[in-house]
């Protein structure tokens, strides 16, 4: 019985809900008193509990020699009635949250803006937020997008395909790949073979045994990076975006250094998997 009580409560029954119906299965038709006597439920909180089932299409109310009686629905029924009953009610809160997303979004894009003197550096830590703000950057890059490729990946790779082919196709896609972190052949062939996929996407790469963090430069502008940040609980990614050129243009040389440092596909495929590299290390 506290086991079916239980069960029901998590699809929004109460408790004495639960205990009422489960007494109703019982019997073919039973009075509030009659229930308040085989259940927990005081006489003075049946009849609420009855009415409640009754809205709920879970009990069925008639009258037999002028008493009032009570009969379960039948549980197929009644907990489609109750899933019924949700679906709609999500349905409306999905519709809700539609116009008040428009009419909130409205006064966020017309907020007051006051020029600070640090607007140009924005910190995320939320990872749904970093990923889209890495999608619009990747977006909106004309001319060149640089990056350090480094798990964990805020967007895998095999997942950023699409994106890629919106980019510009005047624009220059350069990724650098760290690959210190791949044990065995069959890691080193997916790394492969995800690293070909982004250069038929138009991407030029590189590898390199390990980067200092993740990293993106669109335009010689925008740049963002990122670094892990442990706490005592759990750690997670903070990522810094920086909109200003002459820090791009600074991060860019050191994109290059590696650039120039790093292995083409051909060459990491001829390596042997625990070869060191050699002239390969660089700061």
């Amino acid at each position: 019985m506290e086991s079916l009580k239980n069960r029901l409560q998590t699809l929004g029954i109460s408790g004495r809900e639960a205990e009422v119906y489960i007494a109703l299965l019982h019997k073919e038709e039973l009075t509030a008193p009659e229930i308040a006597k085989i259940s927990t439920v005081s006489l003075s909180k049946v009849y609420e509990v009855l009415q409640n089932l009754v809205k709920k299409s879970m009990c069925n109310e008639n009258y037999k020699d002028g008493l009032k009686v009570f009969s379960a629905i039948e549980p197929k029924i009644a907990l489609e009635n109750i899933l019924s009953v949700y679906e709609t009610d999500l349905k409306n809160k999905k519709l809700s949250a539609q116009g008040l997303e428009k009419s909130l979004t409205s006064i966020y894009e017309n907020k007051e803006y006051k020029e600070h003197p640090l607007d140009f550096i924005e910190i995320i830590s939320d990872i749904g937020q970093l990923k889209e703000r890495f999608v619009s950057i990747e977006l909106n890059t004309k001319k060149e997008i640089l990056g350090f490729m480094k798990s964990p990946y805020a967007i895998h790779p095999d997942d950023n395909f699409d994106n890629q082919a919106k980019i510009q196709k005047t624009s220059i896609q350069k990724g650098i790949y760290e690959c210190n972190n791949i044990q065995t052949q069959d890691e080193k062939n997916k790394l492969i073979k995800t690293i070909r996929a982004c250069q038929n996407h138009g991407e030029e790469v590189r590898l390199i045994k390990e980067l200092p963090m993740k990293l993106v430069i669109s335009d010689e502008t925008v740049t963002m990076f990122s670094l892990p940040v442990t706490s005592a609980f759990k750690s997670r990614l903070t990522a810094l975006i920086i909109n200003h050129p002459a820090f791009a243009i600074n991060f860019k040389i050191i994109f290059e250094m590696y650039w120039d440092k790093g292995m083409t596909l051909e060459e990491y495929e001829e390596q042997d998997l625990f070869e060191e590299e050699p002239g390969k290390q660089i700061l």
